[in-house]
């Protein structure tokens, strides 16, 4: 999300200066004796800057490049299943079920670009591919071209196919163009093939070639791989594919207080949901819109879930509204705007620049609902709501990581 800010510098002030003294060196001391008899002027405090306030642009519109594209576009928008074997011919042999999701995205510099996300229906929150359509007139007809993430940005895109408004900026040099199908559109359905075969290094294999068969309720795939010598190392044997149908995705989505949004991919059995005050127990894995993995209970040897008590004084406000109703064994992902998280200041242990909006994954261990007495006094604050000590405290962080000059630091008491 884009936020309109205004950032005085030294160095700006400086070069101001230099522009109003090219009139008039030295213009800013004067050695002039003042005129006999008329008193010195009081030394005048210089006020302190005031941060200019930061306001959410609103998002721009969806829009399409042409009504064609658009039509085409929309055949391939959607939840799709299918049903495939795994380990075929080993004794690990089983029947997956497999879900597509496909969703429109914005971008600045890719026009009617489609976000793809491929996944085993009993763990939609972890899939196993994620990449990006994009159908394109090409001379006298259409193509459909694929692409895969050269960034590290696609942690912070899962699952946010339920909800485009809270997708993460997608930009070209984010994307590697993999291969291209020409486009056989017939009525409300098409065909594609690859033109020729494309490199790969996928399974053995040195080269791929694709088929697609979409249509208003079916949308067919039939990716081949073939080693040095021609021979199909992976893929559909000639004339088979993988065949999905329309379906209702088993996840529940809804925007929670302060925009939160939460998308919760499965519940656990117990009776008791959380409140505030519970006690809870989660694991949990924290994004940036860049998709940089700030924090993860995961990452520490050996992995190590936090604890602590759902209130504002221990977790900021997101987390709070992303925790409320969930039971043991729920696992979620939320989107939690900068107003809810850590605000203009950032946090700098965490390389949390200011103003960022923040993704979760988390899975809670434990709930339990405490007594009353047990959680006075043992609430430590880490946001900066209401807080004017912790306020003055804190330093800003900038989007590198490093601390940054505070405008608005309260004067320090002299020893």
């Amino acid at each position: 999300m884009k936020t309109d800010r205004t950032i005085a510098t030294p160095l700006a002030w400086l070069l101001s200066a230099a522009v109003a003294g090219s009139c008039a060196p030295f213009a800013f001391a004067s050695d002039d004796p003042k005129p006999a008899g008329q008193p010195a002027s009081p030394e005048v405090a210089p006020k302190p800057a005031e941060e200019p306030e930061v306001k959410r642009n609103p998002l721009p519109p969806i829009t399409w490049s042409d009504p064609e594209v658009e039509r085409l576009s929309k055949l391939l928008v959607g939840t799709w299943k299918t049903t495939v074997t795994a380990n075929a011919g080993t004794p690990e042999e089983e029947k997956v079920d497999v879900a597509l999701c496909v969703t429109r995205v914005r971008s600045d510099d890719v026009p009617d670009l489609l976000y793809a996300e491929s996944s085993r229906l009993d763990s939609m929150q972890a899939p196993y591919r994620q990449a990006f359509y994009q159908i394109y007139r090409f001379k006298d007809g259409y193509r459909l071209r694929t692409y895969e993430l050269a960034s590290q940005a696609g942690g912070a895109m899962v699952g946010w196919w339920t909800n485009a408004d809270v997708f993460p900026p997608v930009r070209r040099r984010d994307l590697i163009a993999t291969i291209d199908l020409d486009l056989n559109v017939s009525g409300d359905s098409f065909t594609g093939k690859t033109p020729y075969p494309f490199p790969t290094g996928r399974g053995g294999a040195v080269e791929m070639t694709s088929e697609v068969e979409v249509g208003p309720n079916t949308f067919k795939t039939a990716d081949r791989g073939f080693d040095e010598k021609g021979n199909l190392v992976w893929g559909a044997k000639e004339g088979d594919a993988w065949t999905y149908a329309r379906f209702d995705p088993p996840v529940r989505t809804w925007t929670a207080d302060g925009n939160v949004f939460v998308v919760e991919y499965r519940r656990g059995t117990d009776e008791l949901v959380c409140q505030n005050n519970d006690a809870i127990t989660v694991h949990y894995l924290g994004f940036l819109l860049s998709g940089f993995r700030f924090d993860s209970s995961l990452d520490r040897v050996p992995p190590n879930p936090l604890s602590f008590y759902v209130n504002t004084q221990q977790v900021i406000p997101g987390f709070v509204q992303a925790l409320l109703g969930a039971n043991a064994g729920t696992v979620r992902r939320v989107y939690i705007p900068w107003e809810q998280a850590y605000g203009k200041y950032g946090n700098i242990r965490n390389r949390i620049p200011p103003y960022s909006d923040l993704y979760f994954d988390f899975e809670v261990i434990r709930l339990r609902r405490p007594d009353p007495s047990e959680i006075q006094g043992k609430s430590f604050p880490v946001t900066v709501k209401d807080n004017p000590k912790l306020l003055e405290q804190l330093e800003p962080v900038g989007p590198d990581g490093k601390p940054i000059p505070r405008q608005d630091a309260p004067p320090q008491p002299k020893p």
